[in-house]
């Protein structure tokens, strides 16, 4: 699920603008998902790196917001989905996944 994920995220931000910072998924045991945003090209990886903004989600919560099934202010108003460091940041995000 990790590796597919993974190039799920890696599509999505595949030719984008950078973000002007590190955005981490964390999946607990399913694993980690680094996004090296200040720079484009954007670089996507499992590693556990510095971010400014995480996201705290189940792996199959995050295969249904990258679906468009799952709507992200939703998930958060529901608390499937908790975001940890710059709030503001996080918002700056809701671009890439519409």
């Amino acid at each position: 699920m990790l590796a597919e994920l993974t190039a799920r995220v890696g599509k999505l931000v595949d030719g984008k603008d950078a973000v002007g910072f590190n955005v981490k998924f964390d999946m607990g045991d399913t694993g980690k998902i680094h996004v090296a945003g200040e720079n484009a090209p954007m670089v996507v990886s499992n590693d556990d790196g510095e971010a400014e903004t995480t996201f705290k989600i189940s792996g199959d919560d995050l295969s249904s917001m990258l679906s468009g099934d799952l709507n992200a202010m939703n998930a958060y108003m529901q608390g499937k989905l908790v975001v940890e460091g710059d709030l503001a940041k996080a918002m700056q995000l809701s671009s890439l996944f519409s």
